[in-house]
């Protein structure tokens, strides 16, 4: 007890370490509230643009086409701007170089595609599914009791449109900005490699003093690293609630009504940040300096291919390459935030959680066996 409160005394000292895992994500934040806060409310609503891929052979082309056209929100707006088009690829141009927010390809299973899930292809989205949902419940009808089928049709598409007047989605936030401080809270948990790094350098003799004396200590090697981690661990939990509370108290930035799970997501991170920065600091050879820029970029560019600085990147990356977006640290810590407050969808938090905590616990497993290994031919 006496060795892991003296590891959250030493790691407080250091300066460098809470300089970025606290004051940095802060001011980053502020930024991005003055650039974002106050957008969300100035956007008025504007019809979705929407791709439509013919199907001649499709007989129910003529009823999914008008009933998409005539869709109106509750002040008498139109919906949807619907575009048709002859092949996928030129939907698929279309939707490249954003002239719509999505396309649908026709067929006996309609498929929707778009580059990024947020409310307005969200709202696609659910008018598809309940098309569907109509058409099948027809379908069956008429296929059981025909003299029903009218009636059903009648009670389905009453009048002369088709009005929506509630697209909920599972999750509470609706603010597509607000993946901008996922990313920034995903950052902050990476920052944690800082000081990860500074234990690691602080267990091995021949990059510090204070590694030679704990060398020679009669205290098991494992014990002190796995003190100093969970006391680092516990600590860098705090600051970074102190973070999250600052975005979501002070930026108003809302990350669900599910406090206890969005803090594990932080932890989660924060974990596999420290455990990340004690790779660094343990297994390349260099000094202190080269090892810091080592974690500076590591968690920069996890954090930039998560959508910090360029939101839709991950689309691109999971278009491309969606392996990285399976392991990136940040991106999984982005996901999870997502997948439960804009989506409610708490099994592939979870699925997030345990790939974030599986690839946190492999870079301390190798770095532990680094130090087992580590002789010295003098103290």
């Amino acid at each position: 007890m006496q060795h892991f409160l003296y590891r959250i005394k030493m790691t407080l000292r250091e300066k460098t370490g809470i300089f970025w895992a606290m004051v940095f994500p802060v001011f980053l934040g502020m930024l991005f509230y003055f650039m974002f806060g106050n957008i969300g409310n100035m956007e008025q609503f504007s019809n979705v643009k929407a791709g439509v891929i013919k199907d001649e052979d499709d007989i129910h082309k003529d009823m999914f086409l008008t009933l998409l056209k005539e869709a109106e929100t509750e002040e008498g707006m139109k919906m949807f701007d619907v575009r048709e088009y002859e092949t996928e690829e030129e939907a698929a141009k279309a939707l490249e170089e954003e002239e719509i927010e999505g396309y649908i390809l026709m067929g006996d299973r309609m498929h929707l595609t778009v580059t990024e899930s947020n409310t307005r292809t969200t709202l696609l989205k659910t008018f598809l599914d309940q098309y569907e949902q109509n058409a099948a419940l027809i379908t069956e009808t008429a296929i059981n009791d025909p003299a029903k089928t009218p009636g059903v049709v009648e009670s389905l598409f009453a009048g002369d449109s088709v009005s929506i007047k509630e697209i909920p989605l599972k999750g509470e936030d609706k603010d597509p900005y607000t993946q901008y401080f996922y990313a920034l809270i995903s950052m902050t948990c990476l920052i944690a490699s800082m000081i990860g790094m500074g234990n690691g350098i602080g267990i091995q003799a021949d990059l510090s003093s204070l590694g030679a004396r704990r060398n020679v200590a009669p205290t098991k090697k494992m014990v002190q690293v796995l003190t100093d981690f969970f006391a680092s661990l516990f600590l860098y939990c705090i600051m970074v609630s102190i973070v999250l509370a600052i975005v979501i108290f002070v930026y108003k930035q809302d990350f669900g009504s599910n406090a206890g799970m969005i803090l594990l997501g932080a932890w989660a991170g924060s974990f596999t940040g420290l455990a990340g920065g004690m790779l660094i600091g343990v297994v390349p050879n260099g000094g202190r300096a080269a090892k810091e820029g080592l974690c500076v970029a590591f968690f920069m560019v996890s954090s930039f291919l998560s959508g910090l600085q360029w939101v839709n990147i991950t689309y691109y990356i999971e278009k491309y390459c969606p392996v990285i977006n399976r392991i990136n640290p940040a991106t999984l810590v982005v996901n999870a935030f997502k997948s439960l407050a804009v989506f409610g969808d708490t099994k592939q938090y979870m699925v997030n959680l345990a790939t974030l905590l599986g690839i946190g616990i492999l870079f301390l497993f190798i770095s532990i066996m680094k130090l087992r290994r580590t002789k010295y031919a003098s103290i």
